[in-house]
């Protein structure tokens, strides 16, 4: 199956039809950064493919595609195999370091249980300032060159060009320990060992929270108020503003940054950053 990226131009007369685009919930023209001249198989291995889509990859990566089963991201089968992450393996994980952190700031470095809560607490909020700076300006980069492109992908772009893939959701584990231990030395630096643990424990909850959250507002209904509005407001993200809203467990850093919804007609799916489509 050729999936050719949106701009191509159709196939010749006696050449038979081009293929159709995967189903997109708000097709439209291609903006001008849209590439005309690179196509991309969607039953192939995308990963090096997405090295040829030059200036258009931002658009093509942020079309929201709903293909029947999981998109094959890499040649090698045991690359592929780790591709993959249940929702499940993120509190297998890192619940016990969560409740490790926690009693061995107490126990063992003698922390008051009321101080623990309390430096708990502000790794809490420590983790929302984080979610929001790593989703839009990390998961949010727009590379420029081919090994950047491939490298959004794998972090992101795979996310939001098929955001239904309940197994390419959450974060791997072990890029969670590589991102975790320099954000615990940083925290060991400022506090005291007791304080840095307790206050590490507040963050990891903080993410556990934030990638259930994830989950369940693409795979779960939400019944409670906040849930359906957290629900909404991602996937406005996704589907309509997915340069602005990029809190996922909490909107507050989007409140404080001013990039909550965008005033105005939403821009449709696919369309390059301040152009307008249809809500």
């Amino acid at each position: 199956m050729r999936i050719p990226v949106r701009g191509e131009a159709p196939a010749p007369a006696g050449h038979g039809p081009a293929s159709p685009l995967p189903p997109m919930r708000d097709p439209t023209p291609p903006g001008p950064a849209a590439p005309t001249d690179a196509c991309v198989r969607l039953d192939a291995p995308i990963v090096p493919q997405v090295r040829a889509l030059g200036a258009g990859y931002d658009a093509w990566v942020h079309r929201s595609i709903r293909p029947k089963g999981s998109l094959r991201m890499f040649e090698s089968d045991l690359l592929e195999a780790f591709s993959h992450i249940p929702w499940w393996l993120v509190l297998v994980v890192w619940v016990p370091v969560v409740l490790a952190l926690g009693l061995l700031s107490v126990l063992w470095q003698g922390l008051s249980p009321g101080l623990a809560l309390a430096w708990a607490a502000g790794g809490l909020l420590l983790w929302t300032l984080l979610e929001y700076v790593l989703h839009r300006w990390l998961f949010h980069w727009v590379p420029a060159g081919a090994t950047g492109r491939q490298l959004h992908f794998l972090m992101h772009g795979i996310h939001h060009l098929d955001p239904w893939d309940g197994t390419r959701l959450v974060f791997p584990p072990v890029a969670g320990v590589i991102v975790a231990l320099p954000i615990f030395g940083l925290l060991w630096l400022a506090l005291p060992l007791a304080a840095a643990m307790a206050a590490m424990a507040g963050l990891l909850l903080g993410y556990i929270a934030y990638d259930m959250t994830h989950y369940h507002v693409h795979h779960r209904a939400c019944r409670t108020r906040w849930g359906k509005f957290l629900k909404a407001w991602h996937l406005a993200h996704h589907h309509k503003h997915w340069d602005a809203m990029f809190g996922v467990s909490t909107p507050l850093w989007d409140l404080v940054f001013r990039t909550g919804r965008p005033v105005g007609p939403a821009r449709a799916e696919g369309a390059p950053p301040g152009a307008a489509g249809t809500p």
